[in-house]
């Protein structure tokens, strides 16, 4: 009756969208510190994913449907939710709108790229998009002034599509990633529990 594939093997996938939109929401209404908090949960969510998903006994259509459907929520995920929590924070100049443009060409392109390099079973070549949901909380942390949220940006974009190597995670590296993306999840709390803002 309807197209496209349900099973269990996608549904962290698009509990990771969800959060990505619910995030978005946060982010427009002004409230970024949350927006990380759901743009971190969605960078957790696509960690383990994969994992999930071969789990689950699936057919070559099934698979083919899996990594194009994961790449498309990446590109909603940690290609235009990063630039929503951007904009929400105010950086609307032309500048800002040609870095958030090199960012989601950098993004799209790495993600295509992830698609026809599916051989490539031990590595990935250039930063997985997914790391913006860790990376981007960690430096807004820091602080979240104009020229370092753009540079952050820019880099993240450069790395993107730089080819070097990076290793594809097992399952001690997911968790690790879990730890810091649970503790980074902690620090944005306790800072609006200091700052007096309600979640």
């Amino acid at each position: 009756m309807f197209i496209g594939f349900y099973n269990k093997s996608i549904i962290l996938t698009f509990i990771g969208l969800f959060c990505s939109v619910f995030g978005m929401k946060f982010s427009i209404d002004g409230n970024y510190s949350v927006s990380l908090v759901f743009l971190l949960l969605s960078g957790i969510c696509d960690t383990f994913d994969g994992t999930i998903a071969n789990l689950v006994k699936r057919d070559e259509e099934e698979k083919k449907y899996g990594v194009e459907l994961d790449s498309l929520v990446d590109l909603i995920c940690f290609g235009v939710f990063p630039i929503i929590i951007s904009i929400g924070l105010g950086y609307n100049s032309i500048f800002n709108m040609i870095v958030y443009c090199i960012f989601i060409f950098c993004g799209v392109t790495r993600l295509a790229f992830f698609n026809i390099d599916q051989e490539n079973k031990k590595c990935f070549k250039g930063l997985p998009i997914t790391m913006s949901s860790f990376i981007l909380p960690i430096i807004t942390l820091i602080s979240t002034s104009e020229i370092v949220i753009m540079l952050t940006l820019l880099v993240l974009s450069f790395l993107f599509l730089f080819n070097f190597k990076i290793p594809k995670s097992d399952l001690k590296l997911k968790f690790l990633y879990l730890v810091i993306g649970v503790g980074i999840i902690g620090l944005v709390i306790l800072k609006l529990f200091l700052m007096g803002v309600g979640i």
